[in-house]
């Protein structure tokens, strides 16, 4: 995989897989399992909540993904309500 790039800096294998982790959350996906691939990731896991408990997921994520998933994460940091 290309390494995604924000700024042209490549992001560490640390910072997609914080990415990924958030996605993961968010998506309540469980026994999540991650191939990486020459377009980007595949991801994959059981849903493990809702309506489709237990069904098998698979999703494709470019770079361009990636650092997009990153810039929503990095925004919602931002948009935290102070108390």
């Amino acid at each position: 995989m290309v390494r995604p790039q924000i700024n042209n800096q490549p992001l560490s294998y640390s910072e997609i897989l914080r990415v990924i982790g958030r996605y993961l959350d968010t998506h309540n996906i469980i026994e999540p399992r991650i191939i990486e691939t020459d377009d980007g990731l595949i991801v994959q896991g059981i849903i493990g909540s809702g309506a489709r408990f237990g069904e098998r997921e698979t999703y494709q994520l470019t770079a361009e993904d990636i650092v997009d998933l990153r810039k929503d994460a990095t925004a919602q940091r931002g948009a935290r309500v102070q108390i």
